[in-house]
Parts: structure tokens; C-alpha cells; sequence
């Protein structure tokens, strides 16, 4: 892991492979979930991988506070200049979903193409609903049991299957310990920021590259609504599900998240 020079601090980040670059932001709670793309030979063999802890996650910069997604993507445009990128396609997975969209406004010449992996997008006819199903998670982590929030939230995240033989095999050796560990970032910093976010058809408008939505084929409606709402932002886009994986998506079957990601990337090379 590099050090990367940020406002405020440092995160954490890499390259792994060779190629175009292909910048993968990571969703909350688990940092570490494009692990699985990361030893892959068929995608770092074709792209430079690039990852980083966002902030509050593993050895990153901490933040106390809401932290906007219009500086998370900061945070992302920065990690990319570090490694001297000035033009890169972009994947994100839920949170790192909206912060990839952030990115694609604030930094439109940074961004070839957009992978979105369930992005949290609250606007939805379910999304009122979901905010509130989150209240008795987030009283389990005010009552001090960090373990319990995080285990209560990947249900809630993951349609309450059964997601831990799905992922075990697929994230790295300490991840539970990491993601309890950074709990707070979740609670304290992410959920007031996500909720203060709105990007909607206007923003939509204003994003011009391709775009590709992965959808879990075990997911529920909060993110099937979601790519449905992005089918009418962008008439063009391009749609995949993956069989046998609900929001854990590429880290539940690494194989289908490379397969559709490199299809669509192959696709759009960069110009």
C-alpha cells in the first residue's frame, strides 16, 4: 500500500496489473471488496487496478463528522492524480456507486466510463423505507455493540440471505475484524452524509460516457429500483445481473463481476 496525500491526511491505496486504469471505489463497512478482482490474472492482466481505502477505513485518515459525497470523490480525484492518471474508467460499488457518480460530475475529464455496482441512490419508491429500516441497526451500534451493527447492517444490505458462505472465500483474512473495527465510519460519518446527497436526472444529464449497472439477481427491490430509474436517466446503458449474489455482488461471484465488467470495458476502450 502507498501513502496517498489527501486533505486532511492520507489514505491508503495501489495498482495492481497492467493496462488501462481502472479506478475501484469500495462500498461501506468492507473495505477490502474488490480483493477479489485484485487476483484475478484476467483483469490485472488487461488493467491497471487501482484501489484505496476510503476515508475511515483500515489505515486511511480517519474523519469525525459528516464527510460529503463531493469530498469523497475529492478523495478519488486525488488518488488518481497520485498515480499520475488523467483519465480512468471507474467502478463502484454502493456507497463508492455514489461517490463514482460524484466523481463523473465534479471531474467529468477524469472519468472514460462508469461501472455502477448497486449504487446507494435513496430516491427510489423504496428508499424512505429502507432509511428507516436502518434505525434498529444503527441503536444496536449507540448501544456499544459494534460487532452486532455491522452483522444487523449486511443483513439489511444483503436482503437477508444467507451471505456468509457466499463471501467468506472471497474477501480477505481479517475482514470481519477490520469491518467491526471501522464501524463508526458507517454510523457516524456515512449515513448522515449519504442522506444529504441527492443525484437525480438533472446530474443524470450531465454525465456523458458509458455506463454499465450490475445488479445481484438475490437483490431486492430498494436496488432493482434503482436500475430502473438509471434505465430512464440513460437510455444507453448497459445492464448485467449476477447470478447467485445479492448486494454483495463482486466479492460474492468474482468470476460473473469480471466477466460483465471486461465485456463492457473491452467495449469502451480508452479514446
Amino acid at each position: 500500500m502507498e501513502r496517498i496525500p489527501v486533505e486532511g491526511g492520507e489514505l491508503e491505496g495501489r495498482i495492481d496489473g497492467t493496462g488501462e486504469p481502472l479506478l475501484c471505489i469500495h462500498g461501506s463497512v468492507i473495505a477490502d471488496t474488490f480483493h477479489c478482482l485484485r487476483i484475478r490474472p484476467e483483469v490485472t492482466g488487461r488493467y491497471r487496478l487501482i484501489t484505496y481505502n476510503r476515508r475511515g477505513f483500515a489505515g486511511s485518515a480517519h474523519h469525525t463528522g459528516p464527510f460529503s459525497i463531493r469530498q469523497q470523490a475529492a478523495d478519488a480525484a486525488a488518488v488518481l492524480r497520485h498515480f499520475g492518471v488523467e483519465r480512468a474508467h471507474v467502478a463502484g460499488h454502493s456507497y463508492g456507486g455514489a461517490t463514482a457518480l460524484q466523481l463523473a460530475l465534479d471531474a467529468p475529464s477524469l472519468v472514460r466510463s462508469l461501472t455502477l455496482l448497486e449504487p446507494a441512490l435513496f430516491n427510489v419508491p423504496s428508499g424512505e423505507e429502507d432509511v428507516g429500516a436502518a434505525d434498529p441497526v444503527v441503536a444496536i451500534f449507540q448501544a456499544g455493540d459494534s460487532a452486532g451493527a455491522v452483522a444487523a447492517f449486511l443483513d439489511m444490505a444483503f436482503d437477508n440471505t444467507d451471505w456468509r458462505p457466499r463471501v467468506e472465500g472471497n474477501l480477505p483474512h481479517g475482514w470481519w475484524e477490520q469491518s467491526v473495527a471501522d464501524a463508526a465510519t458507517l454510523f457516524e460519518v456515512e449515513f448522515p452524509a449519504i442522506g444529504e446527497w441527492l443525484f437525480s436526472e438533472a446530474e443524470a444529464k450531465r454525465v456523458n460516457v458509458p455506463v454499465l449497472s450490475i445488479l445481484g439477481g438475490l437483490s431486492g427491490a430498494f436496488f432493482q429500483e434503482g436500475q430502473e430509474m438509471m434505465k430512464g436517466w440513460w437510455p444507453q446503458i448497459e445492464c448485467a445481473t449476477l447470478p447467485g449474489a445479492a448486494h454483495d455482488l463482486q466479492y460474492a461471484n468474482p468470476g460473473g463481476a469480471a466477466e460483465v465488467m471486461l465485456k463492457f470495458l473491452t467495449k469502451h476502450p480508452m479514446n
